[in-house]
């Protein structure tokens, strides 16, 4: 039996528990780093837990010195390598390193002890991993409300990275793929082209990329965009909700824990790693060829030189090369994760009106649950209340007939 990698709480980060220290730490490390503005919040917090467990202050560096820091250091990591993963160590590390430099213990990073460890892989190997399946794609999908479907679109379909979700507006679309008018979006395209941009925080190949987005996922933003109060602008966020990566993991946590999966949320990226790798086809001279430059492209890889060359401005053609391509992948998520579904859902429909329940409330029903703004377990859950209501009333109804034929037939008239 394989090994299943619980989705566990994230290692919880540490402050200080001193505003003013935190200010002057976080501006230290970008005064000397130049990075971005979550490296450095990182590199606060995790040095945060490094100074609290080694029991040092972190502006004593200097007078502690070099050696005793690389020992505290090495320590904090051995103590701790059956505790938390070898990446979140491995930051913790560079936060250490970093604050050296920036506090000018040393003139560079590379001048702190090496420390041997596990730096990049996981407490699971990946060919152990519990699987995630298009079955649990699928029950995510019937389960959830609009809001999540597209998260589930953006994060499970497109491929896109959490840190990356929050960030998107609707002016990163392909200008022709949409229009704005009267504060309402109309995409003009099934599948438009979003484009990340390279400044983007979490984009780790820094580069502009596209992806496409499945047809039943641009349905349902349209319709969420254009049910906000608010008029539709180019900075209209895509997700409102879940406007944090730490909302995305928590909410796909929770989303797990409902359809029975035990695993990480990011592999939800690897579902569209597979999905894309499978179904985004190209036909050449009447065989079906795999794209694997366009493919790493959309995942947000600088890919191999190949893709430097192939992958620049969107022509019209591009696009309308990149769209036939992609229409496998589309058609594919429509049957094996949408399909499903709807067709449980007819089914379902077509029996409560043998039950007598009213054809337009059930074609209502059905339009809501298309649209995104009922999930499947609520279809279920008023399914059934309407056919115990029309059950009800013509037994009322029938029972009303035999008292009138009774009557009739056994009562005389006065």
């Amino acid at each position: 039996m394989r090994n299943q990698e619980v989705c566990k709480p994230k290692p919880k980060l540490t402050s200080f528990g001193n505003s003013e220290l935190e200010t002057k730490i976080r501006e230290t490390f970008k005064a000397r780093l130049g990075a971005k503005r979550k490296t450095v919040e990182m590199y606060a917090l995790t040095l945060a837990r490094f100074c609290k467990s080694e029991n040092v202050e972190p502006f004593d560096f200097e007078t502690l010195g070099l050696e005793t820091i690389e020992d505290k250091c090495e320590n904090f990591i051995r103590q701790n390598q059956d505790r938390l993963s070898p990446k979140y160590l491995n930051v913790i590390f560079n936060a250490v390193k970093s604050w050296c430099f920036c506090t000018k213990l040393i003139k560079s990073r590379k001048l702190f002890r090496e420390i041997k460890f596990d730096k990049s892989s996981r407490k699971f190997d990946a060919i152990n991993e519990v699987s995630l399946e298009t079955s649990h794609i699928k029950q995510m999908i019937q389960t959830s409300d609009m809001d999540t479907k597209i998260l589930v679109g953006l994060y499970a379909f497109a491929g896109l990275r959490p840190a990356l979700i929050p960030q998107l507006t609707v002016g990163d679309f392909a200008v022709n793929d949409y229009t704005l008018q009267n504060g309402k979006i109309e995409f003009q395209n099934k599948n438009p082209f979003l484009y990340v941009n390279k400044n983007y925080e979490g984009n780790k190949a820094h580069i502009t990329f596209f992806v496409m987005l499945h047809s039943k996922i641009t349905e349902l933003l349209e319709t969420a965009l254009n049910s906000n109060t608010e008029p539709v602008t180019t900075k209209t966020q895509l997700m409102r909700m879940y406007n944090s990566q730490d909302a995305i993991y928590q909410k796909i946590v929770a989303l797990f824990a409902e359809v029975g999966f035990s695993g990480r949320p990011y592999l939800l990226r690897s579902f569209a790693d597979k999905v894309l790798d499978r179904h985004l086809m190209s036909s050449e001279s009447g065989q079906e060829k795999r794209d694997e430059d366009l493919k790493e492209f959309m995942l947000g890889h600088k890919g191999k030189i190949s893709a430097i060359y192939q992958l620049k401005a969107l022509s019209t053609e591009d696009a309308i090369q990149y769209r036939k391509m992609y229409d496998n992948v589309d058609k594919w998520l429509c049957e094996k994760v949408f399909g499903m579904a709807s067709e449980d859902a007819q089914a379902q429909a077509r029996i409560a009106q043998k039950f007598g329940v009213d054809p337009e409330r059930l074609e209502t029903m059905l339009e809501t649950l298309q649209s995104g703004k009922m999930t499947m377990q609520t279809f279920d859950e008023q399914l059934t209340t309407a056919i115990n209501a029309a059950q009800q009333k013509t037994l009322e109804t029938r029972f009303d007939a035999l008292f009138k034929q009774y009557v009739a037939t056994h009562i005389p008239v006065q």
